[in-house]
């Protein structure tokens, strides 16, 4: 299964899973109640480079993690700005960004496989557990795909073009999708 989890040792990898949900949950808590003001904006991405420190995966990580989500960051924060005014609106984004980051964060430092047993346990579901592991993977998937389809066409000589790329990604996924149903129906699963 392919996830983002990067191996380690670090105080975060440690943390039992169902510990790191619940903390996770308080803390997104948190910050919808509490986040939305200069003092609160300024704690939370303090915190949010500390935690990525302590986790052991670095401030290049995080740069990493809000490179990769620079579109939804634009998505979220340009109507923000607008209906909402600069002050409010940059702390309303702040707020979800670094909701998203530290939701990225946890998996980073959790197997996937111990989060969907920890599911499997609450839910006492195996179908509901297995949904969110597909669904963890297919994210995996989607940007896997994204980066080759990018990588061919610019080995090939093509210029990016969005509605191309976005074609194509969705050819090849609903592709992997009949082939990964295929095969689990061949195995006598059954979502």
């Amino acid at each position: 299964m392919i996830s983002f989890y990067r191996p380690g040792n670090s105080l975060l990898h440690r943390v039992p899973t169902g510990w790191k949900l619940l903390v996770l949950t308080l803390a997104l808590l948190a910050i919808a109640l509490y986040g939305k003001n200069l003092a609160g904006a300024v704690i939370e991405l303090l915190a949010l480079v500390g935690i990525y420190g302590v986790a052991g995966v670095g401030i290049a990580e995080l740069a990493k993690q809000v490179w990769r989500i620079k579109f939804l960051i634009l998505v979220v924060t340009l109507p923000q700005l607008i209906f909402n005014g600069f002050a409010q609106g940059s702390y309303n984004s702040v707020a979800v960004i670094v909701g998203v980051l530290l939701a990225a964060l946890m998996s980073l430092t959790t197997k996937t496989s111990a989060l969907v047993e920890l599911l499997q346990r609450i839910t006492r579901s195996r179908s509901f557990a297995l949904l969110v592991a597909l669904s963890l993977n297919s994210i995996a998937l989607v940007v896997g795909f994204s980066n080759s389809i990018t990588e061919a066409g610019l080995a090939r000589g093509v210029k990016p073009n969005p509605i191309r790329q976005i074609v194509t990604l969705f050819v090849v996924s609903l592709r992997h999708a009949d082939n990964y149903a295929e095969a689990l129906a061949a195995r006598g699963v059954s979502v």
